[in-house]
């Protein structure tokens, strides 16, 4: 889930950054947005979408969110599906899993027939039965949280970004590559963090990675000293940071660089997907720092989704994992739709969801794909939906040359 957009051949192209905190808010309220003069009805299908506009995912929220609104513009631009509009309503759990049902709940009582899960993965694990009981299919665009798309109450809830699991193979197999053998975890103290920590970790342990500390911070930190001394303390050759991004991940890596800079670090994919942050960084904070990123020019598509986001938004644009999988998103639920009959409902979308299947994906390397099947909820279609990037002068540079996931 990189954010940076790359020349071919690996150098940075200078695009502007589009600050998470200059997205415009959504209101908390539910509101129709991304659809015009558009009135629900026959010829309307109606999108909710469950977005953390205040707590810990928001950073990453407000981004997916602006893009989902594009997409569902730019479909009714072309004329809607089936010469059906789409009209997306919104409202907001602030990333609070326990009101994620009521919030559902009302999308649904206004005539959502599918729905966008745009906060925490807990709040996502926190509907499923809901989901399921009502029929209505609801899409995770970014969240990585196990059992999503591929758990055992996953019949009506999907998603896109490779799951956790996925990550800790692909670093599992980096840091032996590269010959760490004593890592330091530093996490905050979400419940989204908390939910896929046993995912992440597992590999890398298995791997025969000793993990000889583990820290943590709450997600509205104001100073980590304490951790990451301790983490000194046990020596750590490398250091991984699992956190949903936002100030506090700044705040590590701030800390990091002026207290253990010689330890190596690695990330999730959150502080490469938020432009916004970077400019928080002390000089060097950031320099070194690898992360899982997903997106590159050499895929056709990725290019493709720059050109239009940036029509859409002055000229400008620049394209993080969290916009493609929110663009995917819409375009397998559009392609869904289609395929879902002359009765539009929850279930016939979900039917319909589960035969979309090679969908060209607008993140990831060259050529990978997207595929829902029944019993296979999970879009990814294998580990090349992930690229590992690192850091230059502030910013996502280069690939890391140590490691790749291969396709395949």
């Amino acid at each position: 889930m990189a954010s940076t957009r790359r020349k071919r051949g690996g150098a940075p192209r200078r695009t502007a950054v589009l600050a998470a905190a200059a997205l415009p808010a959504l209101a908390t309220a539910a509101c129709a947005s991304g659809s015009g003069s558009v009135k629900a009805g026959g010829d309307t299908v109606v999108i909710g979408m469950d977005q953390d506009t205040s707590g810990g995912a928001a950073a990453y929220a407000s981004i997916v969110g602006a893009t989902i609104k594009d997409a569902v513009a730019q479909v009714n631009d072309n004329g809607g599906v089936g010469g059906k509009k789409l009209k997306l309503i919104v409202k907001s759990d602030d990333n609070d899993a326990t009101k994620a049902p009521t919030v559902v709940r009302q999308l649904l009582s206004q005539g959502a027939q599918t729905v966008i899960m745009n906060s925490g993965g807990q709040s996502v694990l926190q509907v499923q039965a809901l989901l399921k009981q009502q029929k209505v299919p609801a899409i995770a665009p970014v969240n990585i949280s196990p059992g999503i798309g591929d758990g055992p109450n996953s019949a009506y809830t999907y998603s896109l970004a490779n799951p956790t699991s996925d990550f800790g193979k692909v670093y599992a197999e980096a840091f032996k590559k590269a010959g760490y053998k004593r890592l330091a975890l530093f996490k905050d103290d979400s419940a989204s963090i908390a939910g896929m920590e046993k995912a992440l970790m597992s590999p890398i342990r298995d791997a025969g990675i000793q993990v000889v500390a583990t820290e943590t911070a709450p997600v509205d930190a104001s100073d980590v000293t304490a951790q990451v001394t301790r983490i000194k303390q046990a020596k750590p050759d490398a250091m991984l940071v699992a956190a949903l991004g936002g100030q506090m991940e700044v705040l590590v890596h701030n800390t990091a660089h002026q207290l253990v800079p010689d330890v190596a670090r690695f990330s999730l994919a959150s502080i490469g997907n938020q432009p916004d942050l970077w400019g928080q960084a002390k000089p060097g904070a950031l320099d070194k720092l690898v992360f899982v990123g997903s997106v590159t020019d050499a895929n056709d598509k990725t290019v493709a989704l720059e050109k239009f986001l940036a029509s859409r938004r002055g000229g400008k644009a620049q394209v993080t994992a969290y916009d493609a999988q929110a663009y995917d998103a819409i375009g397998m639920l559009a392609q869904a739709i289609g395929k879902a009959g002359s009765k539009i409902d929850g279930e016939s979308i979900n039917k319909a969801l589960e035969q979309v299947s090679g969908y060209p994906s607008s993140f990831g390397q060259k050529g990978y794909t997207l595929s829902f099947r029944q019993g296979k909820h999970s879009g990814t279609d294998g580990l090349c939906g992930l690229i590992l990037m690192q850091f230059t002068n502030g910013k996502p540079g280069l690939q890391w040359p140590t490691y790749q996931p291969a396709c395949g």
